[in-house]
């Protein structure tokens, strides 16, 4: 619980560090030395390796450096944007814009030119957001690295096996039904590699873009086809926000796969230029030749693009020269010549296709982690339940719930996910601890009766000896154990728990008049007797001595049932004025 209270403050301190910019960072350090009396080293090492944060995050940029808040900058930028008419003109500018604004709340304390100077600054004026948006140049590491992916719908159709292109003249707003005559349409899905400009096309009839399509398209470009070079699983893929696509069963096989994948936003196709222009060389290189030589079948269709792709990507077609042509390369080449630079470990082979469709349907599996910080997962590829030890991964503790998805590459290689201080994923790939002998015991384990190794403290460890160095200080660990046993007082018995209390200074209360009870009459007579105990330690402590012998048997024989309180005062009297008896003694007054 010490641990898990200790894991939860550090935490805290995370999202305050991750809060501020790095020169307010000192003082919340400060503080959680001085709770935790780690020093500052020691509270940067617990921060990453039990709570997954790291001092490289950086603060925003322009963190402190303007004067009026984002909020309202973004307001009056937003509301100068939405004046501007299809025609271009701008209609509400700042100083209009402003005192709207104002008047709702937004506090303004700088001129409208230095307004006007931080929406240039930051692109925001009308003028900057006219501009297109520049395009950004991207890379691919090697072949198969990334994969661009689209998929379109082609002019072509079949019906009677017999090929039909779409005419404008028939296919166009105002004969809609036409197309709803055509209830399986062809729709083409494009490949394009990033690093080589390779592309593959693939064809199939159906209704619309569904899962199952998108399935056997990356089967047949991702495997090896009989007289086609190109294959191997990418690295990353880049593809439209189709419906397909989003299908959490064609992302359950991408993640087992270890292939991420990106969306472009609706509207950017040119984020994925590369396929696109892909689909426009398909469109005019291969598909223009059907109308020549028509093709009765998907099939036949399949296997025409498939010759084709397969030349012109190895720039083979006569009379043609189809090779890359780049700024960065010093003369023309194949794309075919480039897709070949890929090295061993850079093609990854595509399993079977029951093996895929099986990681389709697979699900996500919840492991906790033992007190040896291992846990145990049966792969698909494994006999038996493998051990996967986690010691190395920062922000897993012990008893942490991590969700576990088996890999396809690797020694039985899995990807475990567990959630960091700030509810983001810390996601690790690893494959099982195979350091055990043929008996099944850990070949790092000491061997009895030849060595002892002492196992190294953990995290959790090392800061319950530190709490306890400060509880019992200047003791070592079997006196502390000792002084654990006999409950003797942490901090040698000097923490002031409870004095401290008498000196606390209350306030003065003003206490107003109350009301009195008011002692019905028949209980005003009632006599309140005291016990003879009681009333001897009154009379006594009134005298300042102890009764005589003869005191106490009187008293007794005397007030057997007890004593009157309004007797009690002669009683007191009596025992201090004693008078002289007929017989020379000194006696006490008889009290009636």
């Amino acid at each position: 619980m010490i641990a898990s209270n200790i894991r939860d403050y550090l935490n805290n301190v995370a999202i305050k560090l991750d809060n501020v910019s790095h020169g307010e960072r000192g003082a919340i350090l400060d503080e959680a030395q001085a709770f935790l009396g780690y020093s500052r080293q020691t509270i940067y090492r617990q921060l990453k390796q039990l709570c997954g944060w790291s001092s490289e995050r950086k603060a925003r940029a322009d963190k402190g450096k303007m004067s009026v808040p984002t909020d309202s900058l973004l307001a009056l930028a937003a509301m100068s944007r939405e004046s501007v008419r299809d025609n271009g003109k701008q209609t509400l500018f700042t100083t209009t814009a402003r005192s709207i604004l104002e008047q709702n709340g937004h506090e303004i304390n700088v001129s409208n030119a230095t307004l006007n100077r931080l929406m240039r600054q930051r692109k925001l004026n009308v003028k900057a957001q006219k501009q297109a948006n520049p395009v950004q140049t991207l890379r691919a590491l090697h072949p198969n690295y990334v994969h661009e992916i689209d998929p379109s719908l082609c002019l072509i159709y079949y019906m009677k096996n017999r090929q039909h292109i779409m005419r404008d003249r028939d296919f166009y707003k105002n004969k809609l039904e036409n197309y709803t005559k055509v209830k399986y349409k062809v729709w083409r899905y494009t490949l394009y590699d990033r690093a080589s400009g390779m592309i593959i096309p693939w064809y199939v009839e159906a209704a619309g873009e569904n899962q199952h399509s998108l399935f056997q398209f990356l089967m047949f470009v991702w495997s090896k086809q009989e007289g086609r070079l190109f294959h191997g699983v990418p690295q990353l893929i880049y593809w439209d926000k189709g419906s397909a696509n989003t299908s959490s069963a064609i992302k359950n096989l991408l993640d087992h796969l270890e292939v991420k994948y990106f969306e472009h936003e609706a509207g950017n196709a040119r984020a994925k230029g590369g396929v696109e222009n892909a689909n426009n060389i398909i469109e005019t290189q291969f598909e223009s030749r059907l109308k020549f030589q028509p093709v009765s079948s998907i099939d036949e269709l399949n296997k025409a693009a498939l010759n084709w792709a397969e030349a012109y990507n190895a720039n083979l077609l006569p009379g043609q020269d189809t090779r890359l042509h780049r700024v960065g390369l010093d003369e023309p080449i194949s794309r075919q010549s480039l897709w070949q630079k890929i090295t061993a470990e850079q093609l990854r082979l595509l399993p079977s296709v029951e093996i895929c469709k099986a990681l389709m349907a697979s699900k996500e599996q919840i492991r906790q982690v033992r007190p040896d910080l291992t846990i145990t997962f049966k792969h698909p590829q494994a006999d038996s339940s493998q051990i996967y030890n986690l010691k190395d991964f920062d922000g897993i503790t012990v008893k942490d719930k991590v969700t576990v998805r088996a890999l396809v590459y690797g020694d039985c290689a899995i990807q475990i996910e567990v959630p960091r201080y700030d509810g983001e994923a810390l996601i690790y790939r690893i494959e099982p601890d195979r350091n055990y002998d043929e008996f099944g015991q850990h070949l790092d384990a000491p061997i009895i009766g030849e060595e002892f190794k002492s196992k190294g403290d953990t995290e959790i460890e090392h800061a319950a000896k530190a709490m306890d160095g400060i509880a019992y200080p200047n003791m070592t660990a079997d006196e502390i154990k000792k002084a654990k046993q006999k409950q003797s007082a942490p901090f040698g018995g000097k923490l002031d728990t409870l004095n401290y209390l008498e000196n606390v200074v209350h306030p003065l209360y003003l206490v107003g008049k109350g009301n009195e009870i008011v002692t019905p009459e028949h209980l005003k007579s009632v006599s309140t007797l005291l016990t003879l105990t009681a009333a001897l330690m009154r009379i006594t402590g009134a005298i300042g001595r102890r009764l005589t012998t003869d005191e106490n048997r009187w008293l007794s024989a005397r007030y057997k049932d007890g004593i009157p309180e309004e007797s009690l005062e002669s009683l007191i009297h009596s025992f201090t004025t004693p008078v002289a008896a007929g017989d020379g003694t000194t006696g006490f007054r008889s009290i009636k």
